[in-house]
């Protein structure tokens, strides 16, 4: 049963707008804009939280970040390796992340986890993701049910895997991306989509347009994807294209691609948002790489990275790690969505996909 808050979040936003957002995560945009925007019926200092995927410190609801989680109504909390011990430990963090961040008037945020595999999951010791390289999508389809069996008893709603990058040799998603075949990679990540939809989890394809042919992983340090559009569409864009009427979520990449400027990361580049809704007709919702990493190319900082990126298309920003970050980012978003009538536009249309993803995903 959904808890009161979550009638009245849904009630305090205008469901109508355009490119897919009155349709199920799911669903692929259509259409043009229409000529009304969407208009958001929230308070800015509460539209602005819930836009945001947040990082935290501490293994329990005891510790100060896990007790920081309430002072803002964030969208999303996600768990990384160094908040996870086990699986009866990550349990009862989800019961005291619902406790804290949920003791407002909205509904608690959604609880992601970082679940990809290798040094990509939080928790190695649950059935592995769908890995690389396996022989047939059946393999990829049973594994990924597998995690989400194992992950949605912990209160776990969205999971940020699979890496839908190719796994070129000397690439960054060599050991975790499923085929440096666009083909093969495309046939494994949908699979593991659908079988991740099927048990009730949402699952997020990473990382948009992909990054199999980067200089470096874009965490490590600033990263280029060298290739022209027409090859990025030829290959690295095709698993997402399978995927992109059915995944719930799709996350950016960080680096920088030579298919637009060469310089603006992909989850801050309005070109790299337009080719996922416009051009994969991706309805769902699209979330930031970390952007906190994004600052070592755009020598600013996570707060204006994160009013870019939702005027760019994002609609959930995601900051890991230190709360000030967070924080300042945050009331950046304020003031931005205070004085800018249309970034309040671009909020409204994020906050309907999100409201969204919550109505199907949301654990009981």
């Amino acid at each position: 049963m959904r808890a009161p808050g979550y009638v009245a979040f849904l009630s305090a936003l205008v469901l109508f707008g355009c490119g897919g957002t009155n349709q199920p995560p799911s669903a692929p945009a259509t259409g043009p804009a229409a000529t009304s925007a969407p208009v958001l019926r929230l308070p800015v200092e509460q539209a602005a939280a819930q836009l945001f995927a947040v990082g935290f410190g501490g293994t329990s609801g005891s510790d100060p970040g896990v007790r920081r989680l309430g002072d803002r109504p964030w969208g999303a909390v996600v768990i990384e390796a160094h908040n996870a011990r086990s699986p009866a430990q990550v349990r009862a963090l989800v019961r005291a992340i619902r406790r804290r961040a949920g003791a407002g008037s909205l509904d608690p945020p959604v609880v992601a986890i970082s679940q990809a595999g290798g040094e990509l999951s939080a928790l190695p010791s649950l059935p592995p993701p769908p890995e690389p390289e396996q022989e047939d999508a059946r393999v990829a389809a049973a594994q990924a049910t597998r995690a989400a069996q194992a992950l949605r008893p912990l209160g776990i709603e969205l999971t940020l895997a699979p890496v839908a990058d190719l796994a070129a040799e000397v690439g960054p998603a060599a050991s975790t991306g499923f085929s440096p075949d666009p083909a093969e990679a495309a046939e494994r990540v949908a699979a593991a989509v659908r079988s991740y939809r099927a048990a009730g989890l949402a699952s997020a394809p990473r990382s948009f347009p992909g990054e199999g042919g980067a200089s470096q992983d874009p965490l490590s340090g600033p990263a280029t994807v060298g290739f022209s559009l027409e090859e990025l569409r030829a290959a690295d864009v095709r698993p997402f294209a399978a995927v992109a009427r059915e995944a719930p979520v799709i996350q950016m990449s960080d680096a920088v691609y030579a298919a637009w400027d060469g310089v603006t990361p992909a989850t801050l580049a309005p070109e790299a948002y337009d080719l996922l809704r416009r051009g994969l007709r991706f309805g769902g919702v699209a979330m930031t790489g970390d952007l906190n990493a994004v600052t070592a190319v755009t020598g600013g900082s996570a707060a204006q990275a994160a009013v870019d990126a939702l005027r760019a298309g994002a609609d959930l920003l995601w900051i890991p790690g230190d709360a000030s970050d967070q924080e300042a980012a945050y009331l950046a978003l304020v003031r931005a969505l205070q004085r800018d009538e249309g970034l309040r536009a671009r909020a409204a249309e994020a906050l309907n996909r999100l409201a969204l993803l919550r109505e199907r995903y949301a654990n009981p």
